[in-house]
């Protein structure tokens, strides 16, 4: 079994990156935090009655930037929705977009 001082040496080693010239860059972002969505990823929609999941099928909405466009399935063109990002926040728990409210 690793030692607590260890254990936070090798966790603070998989966080940096080394260049190609041998030196550090710095540390990356931590794993599974999100700041933008990203096509492919899934949002939990409530609707009337019922709450679904949905994938995000095109961030690039025309006229919009606080807009994304989401479907049942994930294809670019068939029926969905356009949901405003900022009611979303990224839940690590669930591997989702969840609604704030």
């Amino acid at each position: 079994m690793l030692s607590t001082r260890r254990r936070a040496r090798s966790a603070a080693a998989k966080l940096r990156t080394r260049v190609g010239d041998g030196t550090f860059s710095g540390v990356k972002k931590a794993k599974g935090q999100r700041s933008a969505m990203e096509v492919g990823d899934r949002v939990l929609v409530k609707g009337d009655m019922r709450r679904q999941v949905m994938l995000v099928a095109r961030v690039d909405i025309p006229h919009s930037t606080q807009k994304v466009f989401v479907t049942r399935s994930g294809g670019d063109f068939t029926v969905g929705v356009k949901i405003w990002k900022s009611d979303y926040t990224w839940s690590e728990k669930s591997q989702m977009w969840v609604s704030k409210r």
